[in-house]
């Protein structure tokens, strides 16, 4: 019988396999790493890729070997440590079989598996790789302050803090984690024998473990020491920081801490010498007893009996504190408080005086004006107005000189949606090399609306066009382009191949036409060879990038184009404001988009809940901000400029000195990108809120909440919503003077009202334009005074008859009535109410069109269909509000319609007459008083000279009597559009 001969296994197969798979790994983190490395060098910033990179693998290389040496030379005793006889239980029976089975492994098994977990320890701890940073280059780097309880500077703790405590939580965990593996390690080779008859754990086993737990308890040590910093940001008081408890009971109780913990890990170590379980158990238990009695007890019962009774005699040292600090942590000490006299009206040349500040009053709200935008000038469904969770409508308020004068404008480039190419369309091709851009952008007046209630575009369509022709060359883009915005709806765009990139389609003379482009940019990453078509068709798993004949060496594959991912990429230890905007600078078109310094770690200042104070734009708690920097993006090659705006700012500093090249001084910024630049909204909205309370400097007055402000809530948007509570309302832009000043500028503002009420007391303002960017100012009412809130007015509005009946009409045939913002506008020694309202039909596609103005100034209600007639019909004329290019009246022109001062005048003789009837004298005076003023008004008016007593008609007064009503009591301003023929012989 033949034999047979055994054939060898073929393993080159599963070699083959084995080679291929980690060619394939490898060539997919060589992707990663490689592209990222070639896009920071397209921005001209490899020294921040090599920084982070060096950093992280420092940071995970030090502290993995230190944890492999601390595994493996434990491990390595454990061996030496193993009883060489022992009596073997059942179930250690089965140990002690996988035991002998990995025996002769165990010289390469154990450090092995050592590397394996040192790898883990260390990736996870390089993600800290920020916090070493910070703490490597904050030498030198102060506040100029040193807080009240350990005369320490706060650099020490929002720099070198964080590091320490990262230390010490690492090294507390490697030593625990340590712990446990030996002590399973002890279990499998016999030290621990839970089964055993006689002795369960060896003598030599309970020395090494008394060393590991005595180590655990000595870096505790270092933690309740380290905790004692801590208590500069509790919150266990009234305030933020470091309370009367903290620091009469719980600062001691970690002091105590720290010592037991040491005698603690003292008696582990001299338990080497007996190896029992009496002074471990001693020492653990002398721990939990001081926690719980001096680090518990004691602090809630110096609480509770001490403070309680007795809170502001005890906190009023450390609220004094939380009050200086806070106001230093978010530039409240740095406000401007004015008092400021609120007259009860406006004089009656106020238009006139006021020309450039009523000419740029806005009626869009933003999120209404891009339904516009999106219906009248998206053109094609493959083009978009931004659209994205940081950018919240798209449309940027911001204001340029156009026909010599300096105008409010609201803008929002044009951008390309891939997502909106129609279906059969969407192939690989159009998708990633031909709808490559947007094209231009649509800018529109802020104080006006069309003939069917649509904005006033002073640029649109495609090409785009200046409206008038002459603001072409004022505000027209040079280069349309816009390859970069808030926009990602695929991973990449690849420009400069072998297809057309399509600019768009139709020209006059045929609607057919494609009008396209080839990039001449220099954004994006060159393809170049194979290996690089390679890499990105890993990176994105896409092997069209490899295989298409369209793609070229020179072409550029754009990535990460959204500026949202494109800015916090470079820099993703700053925090970005909700809106960022574009600006047409220099013929280009740009994204500006604000950039914070944060922190929670600044001793004694009070934490904030960003969310919360910016409705939900930003995320996270700090208790210190600064707007450090202005991020600027060009819109066609991707450019990214971060100017430093605030160079005092020590965490600037600080990340200047990490990443030299990453930032431009501000001083480097072009004249003419300078102008565009805006007070942050978050910022403002995050100050505001803070001020709001830290306005109060007294800490008697503060403990006891008296004089405490808050914003208001926005009534308007309540109504829009249909909700029950009023969001609160958000600041807006506006040109006008403020008060001490003789020229308009663009400013930030928000009303105050008290906490709990809705009359305004006070309103703060942050300047923006270049001489004065910066500078916030607070206007804050004398006491006493009685200035009408946004819900008083708004109150007032809708109580008011002529819009009433309106409103009904216009709400008529499923058409939805939406308000506008409220806009409470500073003029001369009072305020102008101005409330657009606006309609959209149940029709499809349909948008809102402004339908209505409503202003109110003093008692005094106008209507129209216009800002001007608004005006007229309120008394204070109309030639303030004029066109881009045209004439606009001055002060004579502005006061010179005296017909609606006349026709309330009138109404008032008529309420005159109604009261002298039913014999209330008292009544009849007061209107014949009212009437009379308003008469003297009109003859002021018509001569073009101002009157005094201005406004001091009725006691229902929005700005600045006494009495303001919520509920339509101020009748004086129901006026009818016709007098009534009985009030005549009295006028």
């Amino acid at each position: 019988m033949a034999r047979t001969v055994a054939r060898p296994r073929r393993r080159w197969p599963l070699v083959v396999v084995i080679l291929l798979a980690l060619t394939f790994l490898t060539l997919s983190l060589l992707s990663v790493f490689y592209i990222d490395l070639l896009w920071f060098q397209e921005l001209g910033f490899p020294s921040v890729f090599w920084t982070t990179l060096w950093a992280q693998i420092a940071l995970g290389t030090v502290l993995g070997l230190l944890f492999f040496a601390l595994l493996y030379v434990n491990l390595l005793i454990v061996r030496r440590l193993a009883p060489k006889y022992r009596v073997l239980t059942p179930q250690q029976e089965i140990v002690e079989r996988y035991r002998r089975a990995f025996e002769p492994y165990l010289k390469w098994l154990i450090p092995a598996g050592c590397v394996l977990v040192a790898l883990v320890v260390g990736i996870g701890a390089a993600r800290n790789w920020s916090t070493f940073l910070a703490w490597r280059n904050s030498s030198e780097v102060t506040f100029g302050v040193s807080d009240p309880l350990f005369h320490l500077d706060p650099a020490f703790y929002i720099f070198k803090l964080p590091f320490l405590e990262f230390l010490q939580g690492w090294l507390f965990s490697a030593l625990l984690g340590t712990t446990v593996i030996v002590t399973g390690a002890h279990y499998m080779f016999g030290g621990i024998r839970p089964q055993s008859p006689v002795e369960k754990v060896t003598p030599q086993v309970k020395a090494h473990l008394s060393v590991l737990l005595g180590l655990i308890v000595l870096v505790q040590a270092w933690g309740f020491f380290l905790d004692r910093y801590e208590l500069l940001t509790s919150e266990r008081g009234v305030v933020t920081g470091a309370s009367y408890t903290d620091v009469k009971a719980q600062l001691p109780a970690l002091n105590i801490l720290a010592v037991v913990a040491v005698l603690c890990a003292i008696l582990f170590l001299i338990n080497i010498r007996f190896r029992g379980w009496a002074l471990p158990v001693i020492g653990v238990g002398l721990l939990v007893l001081v926690s719980v009695v001096v680090g518990v007890l004691i602090p809630a019962f110096v609480q509770k009996f001490s403070v309680e009774p007795q809170e502001l005699q005890r906190e009023q040292p450390y609220i004094e504190d939380n009050i200086e600090f806070t106001r230093e942590a978010f530039g409240l000490d740095e406000v401007d408080q004015v008092s400021a006299e609120v007259s009860e009206d406006l004089p009656p040349d106020a238009a006139g005086t006021n020309v450039d500040t009523i000419a740029n009053i806005r009626l869009w709200d933003p999120f209404l004006l891009k339904e516009n935008y999106e219906q009248l000038q998206r053109i094609k469904p493959y083009y978009e107005f931004g659209n994205s969770p940081a950018n919240l409508s798209g449309i940027a308020v911001d204001r340029y000189v156009l026909d010599g004068q300096k105008r409010v404008v609201m803008l929002s480039p044009r951008e390309v949606s891939q997502d909106g190419i129609p279906t059969a369309g969407a192939t690989w091709q159009n998708k990633h090399l031909v709808y490559t851009h947007g094209y231009g952008a649509a800018a529109s007046l802020v104080n006006g609306a069309g003939e069917q209630g649509g904005p006033l575009f002073i640029l649109r369509n495609i090409p785009p066009i200046g409206d008038p022709p002459e603001l072409a060359d004022e505000l027209n883009a040079g280069e349309p382009r816009v390859y970069f915005g808030v926009r990602d709806d695929v991973a990449y765009v690849v420009a400069r191949t072998g297809a057309e990139e399509l600019d768009y389609q139709g020209t006059p003379t045929n609607d057919q036409e494609q009008v396209t482009s080839r990039y001449e940019g220099s954004g994006g990453i060159p393809v170049g060879g194979f290996f690089r078509k390679l890499l990105f068709s890993m990176r994105f798993q896409d092997v069209n990038l490899m295989i298409s004949d369209l793609i070229e060496p020179d072409s550029r594959v754009m990535i990460y184009r959204s500026i949202q991912d494109r800015v916090p990429k470079a820099a993703p230890f700053l925090k970005y404001d909700g809106d960022p905007y574009a600006a047409i600078v220099d013929g280009r078109i740009v994204w500006i988009w604000d950039a914070y310094t944060s922190t929670d770690l600044y001793p004694y200042s009070q934490r904030l809940d960003l969310a919360e104070a910016t409705s939900g734009q930003l995320d996270g708690t700090v208790n210190y901000m600064r707007n450090s920097v202005k991020a600027v993006v060009d819109a066609y090659d991707g450019t990214v400029t971060l100017y430093v705006a605030d160079p005092e700012d020590p965490l600037i500093q600080v990340w200047s000195r990490t990443y030299p090249d990453l930032f431009t001084s501000f001083d480097e910024a072009p004249e003419d990108l300078r102008a565009h630049f805006r007070y942050p909204e978050n910022l403002f909205q995050v100050q505001a809120t803070q001020y709001a309370n830290y306005h109060v400097t007294d800490p008697a007055v503060f403990y006891q909440k008296q004089n405490f402000w808050a914003i208001p809530g926005d009534p308007a948007e309540q109504s829009n919503l249909g909700s029950e509570d009023a969001p609160p309302m958000r600041p807006y832009y506006v040109l006008t003077k403020l008060p001490g000043e003789d020229d308009e500028e663009f400013s930030l503002i928000l009303p105050f009202v008290p906490e709990g009420r809705q009359n305004m007391v006070a309103w703060i303002a942050a300047r923006s334009d270049p001489e004065h960017y910066g500078e916030v100012v607070s206007f804050e009412f004398p006491s006493g005074r009685n200035v009408g809130g946004p819900v008083q007015v708004f109150n007032l509005i809708n109580t008011f008859p002529r819009f009433s009946s309106e409103r009904t009409l216009l709400g008529q045939q499923g058409s939805v009535v939406l308000f506008g913002n409220l806009l409470v506008i500073p003029l001369e020694d009072s305020f102008l109410y101005v409330q657009p309202v606006f309609v959209q039909t149940s029709q499809t596609d349909s948008f809102p069109e402004l339908k209505r103005v409503i202003v109110v100034h003093g008692g005094s209600v106008g209507l129209g269909s216009t800002l001007a007639e608004a005006l007229a019909d309120s008394g204070l004329g109309t030639g303030a509000v004029a066109e881009p290019g045209e004439e606009v009246a001055g002060a004579e022109g502005a006061t010179s319609d005296t017909k609606a001062l006349l026709q309330r005048a009138l109404v008032h003789f008529e309420k005159a007459d109604e009261a002298l009837t039913k014999g209330d004298l008292a009544t009849y005076q007061a209107e014949i008083e009212k009437a009379k003023q308003l008469v003297r008004q009109a003859g002021a008016a018509s001569v073009g000279k101002p009157t005094t007593g201005a406004g001091t008609e009725g006691t229902g007064s929005a700005a600045g009597g006494t009495g303001t009503g919520t509920g339509g009591t101020a009748t004086d301003v129901t006026a009818s559009p016709e007098p009534s023929p009985a009030a005549s012989p009295a006028a």
